[in-house]
C-alpha cells in the first residue's frame, strides 16, 4: 500500500467477505469479536482502526469494549434504520450468490456496486481478487450475501461510550452519511472531530484515498 509506507498495515476480511470464510451468524457482535480477537491475537495495542461503512460501526463498537485501540477512523458509517433497509436485510436472509457463465458481467456489476465512484480497469481488477470466485458452471461472487440480513443499526445506543479518539469522516455527495447525519454522529462521541469530504460520495477511500491515508498516518 504505497500511501501508508512505513507503517504496519493489516486489512481484515470480515466473516462472509472478501476472502475469509461464510459463517452462521452475521451479528454486530460477531464482527466486533472477530476484529478484537485478531487485534489480541497479533497483541496489538494503541492500535489505528480505519473502518468504512460496517468496518467504521464495528471498530466504534470494539472500542468500547477493548483499551488496545487508540484511535478511530469511521468513514461513512451508516447510523439511521428504515423500514426499506428492513425488508432489503428480509429478503437477503436466506440469500444465496447465483452463478453467471461469464466473469466479465460480475465485473461490471462489480463497477456499478461504487457508483458514482468510478474505478479503472486495475482497480477494478483488485477489489475483483477479494470478491469473485470461480464456481460450478461459471462465476460468482465470493462474498455471502446472507451478511446483508443485517440487524438494525442504532449507534446512538454505545457512542457516548467510545472513549479513544475518533474522527468521522464522511462524503459530501454520500447517500449514507449526509453532512448533517455525520456531525450528529460526530457530537454523540465524546472529543470526536468530524470532516466532511468535498467531491466525495460513500466510498471516500476510493474518491480521496491520498486524504483517507494521510489521517489514518495523523
Amino acid at each position: 500500500m504505497r500511501l501508508l509506507d512505513g507503517v504496519r498495515v493489516i486489512a481484515l476480511d470480515f466473516r462472509g467477505h472478501g476472502l475469509s470464510e461464510h459463517a452462521d451468524s452475521y451479528g454486530y457482535a460477531d464482527y466486533e469479536s472477530d476484529l478484537t480477537w485478531l487485534i489480541d491475537r497479533l497483541e496489538l495495542d494503541d492500535v489505528t482502526v480505519a473502518g468504512h461503512s460496517l468496518g467504521g460501526y464495528v471498530a466504534l463498537l470494539a472500542a468500547t469494549r477493548t483499551k488496545r485501540i487508540g484511535r478511530v477512523l469511521a468513514i461513512d458509517v451508516k447510523s439511521d434504520w428504515t423500514e426499506e433497509d428492513a425488508a432489503f436485510a428480509e429478503r437477503s436472509r436466506d440469500a444465496a450468490q447465483r452463478v453467471e457463465p461469464e466473469r466479465e458481467s460480475l465485473l461490471g456489476r462489480l463497477a456499478k456496486s461504487v457508483l458514482p465512484t468510478e474505478l479503472d480497469q486495475d482497480e477494478l481488477e483488485l477489489l475483483a481478487e477479494r470478491s469473485i470466485e470461480a464456481g460450478e458452471g461459471g462465476w460468482r461472487f465470493r462474498w455471502d450475501r446472507r451478511a446483508l440480513a443485517t440487524e438494525p443499526v442504532d449507534p446512538f445506543a454505545f457512542l457516548g461510550r467510545v472513549r479513544c479518539d475518533v474522527q468521522v469522516i464522511a462524503g459530501a455527495e454520500s447517500q449514507v452519511m449526509p453532512p448533517r447525519s455525520a456531525r450528529h454522529f460526530a457530537e454523540a462521541i465524546p472529543g470526536a472531530t468530524v470532516e466532511i469530504v468535498e467531491g466525495a460520495s460513500h466510498h471516500v477511500e476510493l474518491d480521496a484515498p491520498e486524504l483517507v491515508a494521510e489521517r489514518i498516518l495523523g
